[in-house]
């Protein structure tokens, strides 16, 4: 580049196109989380109800009930926090790289070159290798999860009173067994977060591919 000032427009450029891609990513990754936590609540209501409805009608001891589904409950639970904690870590840390970026242009160097070689290598070292795919997959394998227990949960409330131990523990153990199976149903959200972080990833590439 000839011009100074146009390279560190380009650098500008570059940190903009980064930060709008981290906003993007950021938001939707919390959009997910939110509608997972969602769910989970739904689940939990609905696992009391079950509860309520076995200890009336079926005389199933709540601490039995709670005992029997303890390994699924406290799985969910434990994932769930799990999740939450990687997502905001992932989050803060994007967002952290992206104030860190700017500092280096509000600083005084003798050599755009320099700057401009700080922030590419930040990036391309940073964004390529920062989790995303893990937490896309992290969130996918839970909400399917999350699906067939709903689901599952739905069928035995919809028994009403009619309902017997046996359909609970016939419930418990397809679970098991499903899981292992390990099937993949995702719902428009985060088919839309694939979309959108793909298109993403194709725009940053077109940035950086002009850039040598």
């Amino acid at each position: 580049m000839k011009d100074s000032v146009e390279f560190k427009k380009l650098i500008e450029k570059i940190i903009d196109s980064y930060e709008s891609k981290v906003k993007m990513v950021t938001s939707l990754m919390r959009q997910v989380y939110q509608k997972i936590k969602k769910y989970q609540n739904d689940q939990d209501l609905m696992i009391n109800r079950l509860r309520d409805i076995l200890a009336k009608n079926e005389y199933l001891r709540k601490k039995d009930f709670d005992l029997m589904i303890a390994e699924i409950n406290n799985d969910q639970k434990t994932r769930e926090k799990e999740i939450s904690q990687t997502v905001e870590e992932f989050c803060k840390e994007e967002e952290e790289i992206v104030v860190k970026l700017k500092r280096i242009l509000s600083l005084k160097s003798t050599s755009i070159l320099e700057d401009f070689n700080i922030v590419k290598n930040r990036i391309l070292n940073h964004s390529t290798q920062n989790g995303e795919k893990k937490i896309s997959r992290m969130l996918k394998d839970f909400h399917r999860d999350q699906e067939e227990i709903n689901t599952a949960l739905r069928m035995l409330l919809e028994k009403g009173s009619s309902v017997k131990i046996k359909d609970f523990k016939a419930m418990l153990k397809a679970f098991r067994i499903e899981r292992k199976n390990g099937r993949l149903k995702i719902d428009e959200i985060l088919n839309e977060f694939e979309k959108v972080k793909d298109e993403i990833d194709d725009q940053w590439n077109m940035v950086m591919a002009n850039v040598k």
